[in-house]
């Protein structure tokens, strides 16, 4: 397998990768308030069974954001596309955001998405980029873990960020 920046006929491929996926747990969040605090509490719950997500975002749009991103890569196995990520800078903040992160599910849990990560990380070292930010929708378990095991830290979330009004919840991983 190899990462390399996507060219424009591989968006076609990048489309036909199932972005959907299965989990049987899923996160509830709940406001919290008291004398003189507020916050959000996240709770892990286990669902009564197995549900199939399917990406919020349109074919149309996830093209859109990958246009705008300033870094879009795919990871390839002989010549074909496998998975991929796009990217985009905030100079300004001296963060790089993981928007959009996809592999194809038979070959998801073999270190696709991590190799996509670890070249995302060196290219954001060799810009002088201080953190990496990785963003999903709250019912993302799989996304979330992927975070976790990664060793980005919870760092907020915003409601109604995704399509459907779904909560955003994001993870920052220092670089430098």
């Amino acid at each position: 397998m190899r990462i390399r920046v996507a060219r424009e006929d591989d968006w076609k491929a990048c489309l036909a990768i199932d972005g959907t996926y299965e989990t049987e747990s899923a996160w509830q969040m709940e406001g919290v308030r008291g004398d003189g605090e507020w916050g959000a509490l996240f709770r892990e719950v286990r669902l009564p069974r197995k549900q199939r997500i399917a990406p919020f975002l349109t074919p149309e749009a996830r093209a859109e954001c990958w246009a705008r991103s300033d870094n879009f890569w795919v990871a390839v196995e002989g010549r074909k596309v496998i998975g991929y990520m796009a990217v985009s800078v905030a100079t300004e903040r001296g963060e790089a955001r993981i928007n959009d992160l996809v592999v194809g599910e038979v070959y998801r849990r073999h270190g696709v998405a991590t190799e996509l990560l670890n070249h995302a990380i060196e290219w954001a070292a060799r810009k002088d980029v201080e953190h990496m930010i990785l963003e999903c929708p709250l019912k993302a378990q799989p996304a979330i873990g992927f975070a976790l095991k990664h060793r980005f830290a919870f760092c907020g979330f915003q409601d109604g960020y995704w399509p459907g009004q779904e909560v955003g919840i994001f993870f920052r991983k220092r670089i430098r």
